[in-house]
């Protein structure tokens, strides 16, 4: 059954009939399904992710294309984003706020050292499992640059506006690092008081 969707694609919780893990598969919407520069695109944010291996960024397993989708197969976790858990806790206890953002930094380090920036960093792409566990999710927006100056892959996608925004105002190269850092500053702001950093509109004159 459908557990999430976005703009792009949706996302489901599956059994994998061999093993009977329970997975997560994100499906290309079958309005890009004919679109051969988007599933390109779609199937590379799966590539990149597989290189991810660490306990606090969500494990891809497999990425293909049947029946003229393409789709991309994860670890699924069991619990809610962390925009769900603040919308319905408010703040949230200091230790515990404190134990998601360390999780997140050290995922984040860990794709950094490999030279891949995320670029779409929001409370609803950090999975926080009923076990306490947080996991960065969604790198399909991610930057790459294994080289220190040579881009390891760039999706065919725009990056948010919130990022967009802040790279064109404040002059950084795309990619960079501070961008992630930035707006890991604004999910700790919002695990600890409750509230977002910025505002909250589909409306980008209002988000700029």
């Amino acid at each position: 059954y459908q557990v999430g969707a976005g703009s792009f694609s949706r996302v489901f919780r599956a059994i994998h009939a061999d093993t009977g893990r329970v997975l997560a598969v994100k499906v290309l919407r079958n309005r890009f399904a004919s679109d051969p520069d988007k599933g390109k695109s779609f199937q590379r944010e799966g590539e990149m992710g597989k290189r991810l291996r660490h306990a606090h960024i969500v494990q891809i397993e497999d990425v293909g294309r049947e029946n003229g989708t393409s789709y991309i197969t994860m670890e699924f976790v069991e619990g809610q984003t962390l925009r769900e858990l603040v919308r319905v806790r408010g703040a949230i206890d200091v230790p515990r706020a404190l134990s998601i953002i360390r999780q997140v930094v050290q995922g984040l380090e860990y794709a950094h050292a490999l030279g891949v920036t995320h670029r779409d960093l929001k409370p609803s792409n950090v999975l926080v499992a009923f076990t306490g566990d947080a996991k960065l999710v969604d790198f399909g927006l991610a930057g790459g640059d294994t080289a220190g100056s040579r881009q390891l892959r760039k999706l065919e996608q725009p990056r948010t506006v919130d990022y967009a925004t802040l790279e064109s105002i404040s002059g950084a190269k795309d990619d960079s690092v501070r961008s992630d850092i930035y707006f890991l500053g604004t999910i700790a702001y919002l695990a600890l008081s409750g509230t977002s950093a910025l505002a909250e509109s589909r409306d980008r004159t209002i988000r700029t």
